[in-house]
């Protein structure tokens, strides 16, 4: 439904210009005012597919919103930085002829569209760099994603200036509503992102109630809802955090919720030390406010009717784990469950008591996986590669059980080759990634 409408919004600029204006041009010419005018168009959506927005990430999870972005970004820039050079037509007034009184046979550059051309083409193959290479950045991440973002409201205003001055199709009434609309959209996102919802969050204040270490680099923070009711959320969820800042600082990270509807209104997270921001998370006051956007993400199991369910995650991908895990605890699930969890060294193991008291409670199997285990280990060993998660999948697979993947993304590659391996079907797979912020 989502790539429905995608696909017709950005083919709408086409239909209309070919409907509306004529006679056609060389066909190289339309060629390239086609791929031009798709491309704007995708990049205007851009800004609705950053994983923010409910309506989207709800639906196909935060991962699959993030990594359509990333690869609608990659195409619409190989179409953007391409489509001048398929013209043929000269450009500029000089090459009017009077045979031509449609401007079919001449481009309409001028020194202004040229220069915002030339800058919006700059301009977007610098976001794609920086983007791809954003861990390589030598500033933090909240300095990436502000410049990010506004780098691409610039793009978006010097492309739409660009596609209207020098553009046969785009400057036509028609046109000029779908682009107002398409701007209003996109821009509109930013004021939501930034304004509205800071906004509304700060009326829900939230407080750090407990924040403790429960494993090397490892920590369980607690949140507590301040003067209201708290979040409805679903097992397996997660939110966007600002802790110990304002509502309306960029100081804000995407964490799974590790506790259950069920538990009440306190929010647990479980996290782990490998970013700019993680690493000081041990320094926060208790007491100190939070805010909480949320819920967002569609790693949920409701609706789901296979006859079994097996989990493989890595690291703090546990945290949605015990989510789903303690929801289906209370609800007396009967179903049976694996855990397959990954981590470096026995000291990384979160919650142990926590999935003991589960598996006493629930037809949970819990398969630990070190890489470096202890003498003595009689868990499984080594990295979770493509083959471990085939060898532990397998009798899964033939049982027709659905697949949970949580976790970096080594691990959910490595997941997918392996159940590819087993013959699980996409539809079986649920997956949530994740990186280091």
């Amino acid at each position: 439904m989502i790539l429905t409408a995608y696909a017709l919004l950005v083919a709408l600029p086409v239909a209309l210009g070919w409907w509306l204006i004529g006679p056609a041009r060389p066909w190289l010419d339309e060629a390239s005012s086609a791929i031009a005018m798709m491309a704007m168009a995708a990049l205007l959506l851009e800004f609705l597919f950053s994983g923010r927005f409910r309506v989207i990430s709800a639906g196909i999870g935060m991962d699959r919103s993030l990594r359509w972005h990333q690869i609608f970004a990659q195409i619409l820039t190989i179409a953007a930085l391409l489509h001048p050079l398929f013209y043929l037509s000269p450009s500029g007034t000089a090459f009017q002829r009077p045979d031509d009184p449609t401007g079919a046979l001449v481009l309409g550059l001028d020194a202004a569209s040229l220069i915002s051309g030339a800058l919006a083409w700059l301009l977007l193959g610098l976001l794609i760099i920086t983007a791809i290479r954003r861990d390589d950045l030598p500033y933090r991440y909240e300095t990436w994603r502000v410049s990010h973002g506004l780098g691409a409201a610039l793009l978006a205003g010097l492309a739409l200036h660009h596609a209207i001055s020098a553009g046969r199709y785009s400057a036509a009434p028609a046109l000029m509503a779908y682009w107002a609309f398409m701007l209003a959209l996109a821009f509109g996102s930013l004021v939501a992102v930034y304004l509205l919802r800071p906004w509304q969050l700060a009326r829900r204040p939230w407080r750090i109630a407990g924040l403790e270490r429960v494993g090397d680099q490892l920590w369980s923070l607690t949140l507590e809802p301040d003067g209201h009711a708290g979040l409805a959320y679903r097992a397996g969820q997660f939110a966007w955090l600002r802790l110990d800042c304002s509502a309306f600082s960029v100081r804000e990270h995407p964490f799974s919720i590790a506790s259950a509807p069920t538990d009440g209104k306190a929010l647990r997270f479980l996290i782990k030390e490998v970013g700019d921001f993680t690493r000081q998370i041990g320094t926060l006051p208790l007491g100190a406010r939070a805010f909480v956007d949320g819920p967002h993400g569609a790693l949920c199991l409701e609706g789901r009717r296979e006859p079994g369910i097996f989990m493989i995650a890595g690291g703090a991908g546990l945290a949605p784990m015990l989510s789903l895990l303690r929801e289906a605890a209370a609800h007396g699930e009967t179903r049976p469950i694996t855990l397959l969890y990954g981590n470096r060294h026995q000291g990384q193991i979160m919650a142990t008591a926590e999935l003991a008291k589960l598996a006493a409670q629930l037809r949970l199997d819990i398969r630990h996986v070190l890489q470096e285990p202890p003498p003595g280990w009689a868990g499984l060993a080594g990295m979770m590669t493509p083959d471990l998660i085939q060898a532990a999948a397998a009798k899964a697979a033939g049982a027709g059980r659905v697949f949970i993947l949580c976790g970096p993304e080594p691990l959910i590659r490595a997941a997918h080759q392996g159940l590819k391996a087993v013959g699980v079907p996409r539809h079986r797979i649920m997956e949530e990634r994740f990186s280091a912020f």
